[in-house]
């Protein structure tokens, strides 16, 4: 039985929420993330000597903190924060409202009685209301129960945090002033205790090209046809040159901050093409890493441990860089699964996926080294504790169990190079080795139109182009903004994003004085049809009785599986499970399943088209009721009593009533809430429809 080592990659990272040109900041994430994760996790670290780890700090990130700790910019959310109630104009009091619950729920809410208690005073979206029921007191309360709960557990050992902690409520201005400038004092320490642990040996410091560009797409979109079967923007995006600009500014800042330049490279969303071996090699990367779903694309194999732990020496044309490829369980388990059980049984079944590893490895010919790469920051806002718990059990375990041991990337590259090649490695990224995240909807690819012609825009200005367009363009480049289009994801920063992005573009535009196309000042954001995994191909006459009475009686209907809408994070608990729906003549049925549903759930099933229509459906109660909506007011058409549920959701509802004559479209989402506040929309963006069928639907269906 070999030793085995063990390589965790922290990957850090933030788009970049700054206007180049105003200075200006409107996100809190930077801030937020960096009192928690960025500080818990280096602060923490230090008190287990033996624990080696990689952190991938991407250039876009540090930038910003260190906007926070020198220059002293500050977001909007803190400006807001900062004010006193009684100063607040009604709109800044709904803003307050409306961002400062955005954290987790259960882990970061709910510790709080008071915190919980003015969610509830919140209620449902409508905020000129919730603005009449918040005092002044429940302004402040909430201006500081926001910036505490984002403390981590490393700066909630502060005898005053822990204070205000205890008392819960009943804040001073005194007291929000201290939680903000403990906000401050904690990312003032982020950057040097980074530092501190590299120059000890303790870590490696990675980067990302700077703005986290998704790497072959940047060089080339059509790369995208490599891995995945997909529509191409109208105007195609080449600009190879633009991503070689980003892995050489990315060194130089790392540099600038740290006294050395990288080693190693996390390509942003674990992005790869043989092509980028070149830049990374001219630029002094010397390793990099990816997925292991891209290894066994490349080799044209199956998984196996014998293939997967350990690098590979990865060759396009004269150019070569050593590659890792991790663990996607081992990472998942953290990143999605241990949140949920008790922190020192999940990190003793960590350990013991790692003995079982060790106990394969006598079968191998060479030194195992386990690649473990996952998110560093938006996990531990699903642990109770932060994380602390897990990570201390966790740190424990690796300091004292025989056989294992932990080792930086290059550590490990220094001491058992690569003995074997990769010379047509495969095309992809961390997520299904493909790029459809951020390539493979409409919205996407309007997102990528109008970013090649803003930067042929810039382009045509030759040497008169202002540095800071050019700027602007590779901000624009960044990864984040394609990855809250489309309708895999969305979040209640969605218009933001889309806001930001646009924004860049346009300033590429004033930069040089001249008016921006009229284009990017219309959102890219657009309701738009989601394809069912079945549409719905003939008649259908469920019983209604909330179960599913035989199998056939919903074989002909549509089926749609319900995303959750998610954040950065790739998974998320759904109460929604699945979606059926399909009609006969007269009727629209649906029915849903669950996987959990809230005792005062209320569903509704909003249209849009032909008339905007709603139907509200109390889980618990007996009924359904018809609205239609005119000018955001809601009037009843009719009370339904054909709803059932027991093990299942099941109604119907007459097309007569919902306006809608045959061959109509009919256009629709569905929201469930829970006390008035909305928990889940499907799809997350965008609408399921069907066409209002005709006497001959059965027919024609037969003939295809």
């Amino acid at each position: 039985m070999r030793d085995i080592t063990v390589g965790f990659l922290w990957h850090m990272h933030q788009p970049y929420y700054k206007d180049p040109v105003t200075g200006t900041y409107s996100m809190p994430w930077v801030r937020l993330h960096a009192v928690r994760g960025y500080y818990d996790m280096i602060a923490i670290l230090k008190e287990y000597p033996e624990v080696k780890c990689t952190f991938n700090l991407v250039p876009s990130l540090l930038a910003q903190v260190l906007d926070y700790t020198e220059a002293g910019l500050r977001d909007t959310d803190f400006q807001l924060a900062l004010r006193p109630p009684a100063d607040l104009l009604p709109d800044e009091k709904k803003q307050i409202i409306e961002r400062f619950f955005m954290c987790a729920h259960d882990t970061m809410i709910a510790p709080f009685p008071r915190y919980v208690n003015l969610l509830a005073k919140k209620g449902g979206s409508d905020l000129d209301a919730a603005v009449k029921r918040f005092t002044d007191q429940d302004i402040l309360d909430l201006q500081v129960l926001f910036n505490l709960t984002w403390i981590g557990f490393m700066g909630r050992k502060d005898e005053g945090i822990l204070d205000l902690i205890k008392r819960g409520r009943g804040y001073t201005e005194a007291d929000k002033r201290y939680v903000l400038d403990t906000h401050i004092d904690i990312m003032k320490d982020v950057i040097p205790l980074y530092k501190q642990a590299m120059q000890r040996s303790q870590i490696e410091i990675t980067t990302s090209p700077f703005y986290h560009p998704i790497g072959p797409l940047v060089m080339n979109v059509g790369y995208a046809l490599r891995c995945m079967d997909t529509r191409l923007p109208e105007e195609g995006f080449f600009a190879p040159e633009d991503l070689h600009a980003q892995v050489k500014r990315a060194r130089d800042l790392h540099a600038q901050v740290f006294g050395t330049r990288p080693q190693g490279m996390w390509p942003s969303e674990g992005s790869v093409c043989p092509e980028m071996v070149e830049i990374m090699a001219q630029n002094g990367i010397t390793w990099a890493a990816t997925d292991e779903d891209i290894l066994f694309a490349s080799l044209r194999e199956s998984r196996t441990g014998a293939r997967l732990y350990k690098p590979y020496r990865v060759v396009h044309g004269e150019s070569a860089v050593d590659m890792f490829f991790r663990d996607r369980t081992m990472a998942d388990l953290i990143g999605f699964i241990y949140s949920k059980n008790p922190p020192q049984q999940a990190a003793a079944d960590f350990m013991g996926h790692l003995v079982n590893i060790r106990k394969a490895s006598k079968a191998y010919d060479f030194s195992p080294f386990v690649s473990i790469i996952l998110d560093g920051e938006n996990p531990w806002e699903y642990y109770p504790d932060g994380g602390e718990s897990f990570l201390r059990n966790l740190y424990e375990g690796l300091s004292h169990t025989e056989g294992i041991k932990t080792a930086t990337f290059s550590e490990h590259l220094s001491a058992h190079p690569p003995t074997e090649k990769i010379t047509n490695l495969f095309t992809g990224s961390w997520i299904n080795h493909n790029f459809a995240i951020w390539i493979g909807h409409e919205e996407d690819r309007k997102a990528w139109e109008y970013l090649s012609k803003t930067r042929r825009y810039v382009a045509s200005k030759g040497k008169e182009a202002d540095a800071l367009a050019w700027e602007e363009i590779y901000i624009a480049e960044g990864s984040d903004w394609f990855w809250w289009y489309g309708d895999e994801f969305t979040s209640v920063n969605d218009e933001e994003f889309d806001r930001l992005f646009r924004m860049h573009l346009k300033n590429c535009y004033e930069i040089h004085r001249d008016t921006s196309p009229a284009y990017l000042s219309q959102s890219i954001l657009t309701p738009h049809d989601i394809m069912p995994l079945k549409a719905p191909v003939g008649f259908i006459r469920p019983i209604i009785d909330g179960k599913v009475s035989h199998f056939y009686e919903w074989r002909k209907a549509g089926y749609y599986i319900a995303k959750t809408a998610a954040s950065s994070m790739y998974k998320n608990v759904k109460h929604i499970v699945h979606v059926f729906y399909g009609f006969d003549i007269e009727n629209l049925y649906m029915r849903m399943d669950f996987a959990n549903i809230p005792d005062k759930a209320v569903i509704r099933v909003n249209f849009t088209t032909p008339e905007p229509m709603r139907l509200s459906i109390p889980i618990m109660d007996k009924g359904m009721k018809l609205y239609r909506i005119e000018s955001g007011h809601l009037s009843m058409v009719a009370e339904v009593s054909s709803v059932a549920y027991e093990s299942v959701l099941e109604f119907k509802v007459p097309f007569a009533l919902l306006a809608a004559p045959p061959n109509q479209r009919l256009r629709f989402y569905i929201t469930l809430l829970n006390e008035g506040m909305e928990l889940e929309r499907h799809p997350g963006s965008g609408l399921l429809a069907l066409d209002v069928p005709e006497k001959g639907f059965e027919r024609m269906m037969w003939y295809v």
